[in-house]
């Protein structure tokens, strides 16, 4: 157990590393600080579909009214935060590299000036809230995630009415070519099949609380607490 909570530790450091370095680069995907060049915009178009998808459908969930504060766990650098912020939830964000927490605070410091919005420097494990959340958002989360479940148990205790997730797809040349990359980057990566799943949800007892939807190179779930 030690071993294992050793090694989780470790890869925690090396994703914090990687997007430290990766946040302009990644923010930039949504449409902010650095001009996408004309291959960035083709690999936008038509290699990472999943991502314009998966944002419109936080933002079609978390529209319901009975939701109105949101924890935003990997919030990165606050792409997801800013639109919820627009449309009126508060939003506590919470991401391991410095790097993405300063681009998140620079996009929506008007919020934070209402008091509508905070971040916290931390893995999601290492935090502890002291409050509870009608809504989570966990996108671009689980791929670097190696014990899922021990996440899953933790919002079992913080979120009260819905988990809003993804995970990515495994399978297929981009995936695999994208797992190299992030090797050499030395950023560990994981992939589920649905039937990963399922059986992680019937671990928790959520089967008849989950909807999953096949969306390109992810798997987008709604849990209804």
């Amino acid at each position: 157990m030690d071993n294992n909570k050793n090694y989780t530790l470790t890869e925690t450091k090396d994703v914090e590393t990687f997007f430290h370095g990766y946040a302009a680069d990644f923010d930039s995907i949504y449409g902010h600080t650095k001009k996408r060049s004309g291959w960035d915009k083709f690999l936008d178009k038509y290699f990472r579909r999943s991502m314009r998808l998966r944002y419109d459908l936080v933002l079609k969930y978390s529209a319901n009214p009975e939701i109105k504060t949101i924890l935003d766990v990997g919030c990165g650098g606050g792409v997801y935060c800013e639109a919820l912020l627009v449309a009126g939830k508060t939003v506590t964000g919470l991401d391991i590299a410095d790097g993405m927490l300063e681009l998140a605070e620079q996009k929506t410091k008007r919020f934070a000036e209402q008091g509508k919005v905070n971040y916290v420097h931390s893995g999601y494990l290492e935090h502890h809230f002291t409050q509870q959340f009608d809504a989570a958002v966990l996108v671009g989360f689980f791929d670097y995630i190696k014990t899922p479940l021990d996440v899953f148990k933790k919002l079992q205790t913080e979120i009260t009415k819905e988990l809003l997730m993804s995970f990515p797809k495994s399978g297929g040349f981009l995936g695999w070519q994208r797992k190299v990359r992030y090797k050499m980057r030395n950023c560990p990566l994981y992939y589920y099949s649905k039937n990963d799943l399922e059986a992680l949800f019937a671990k928790m007892g959520w089967q008849n609380k989950a909807e999953i939807f096949d969306i390109d190179r992810d798997f987008f779930v709604r849990i209804k607490l």
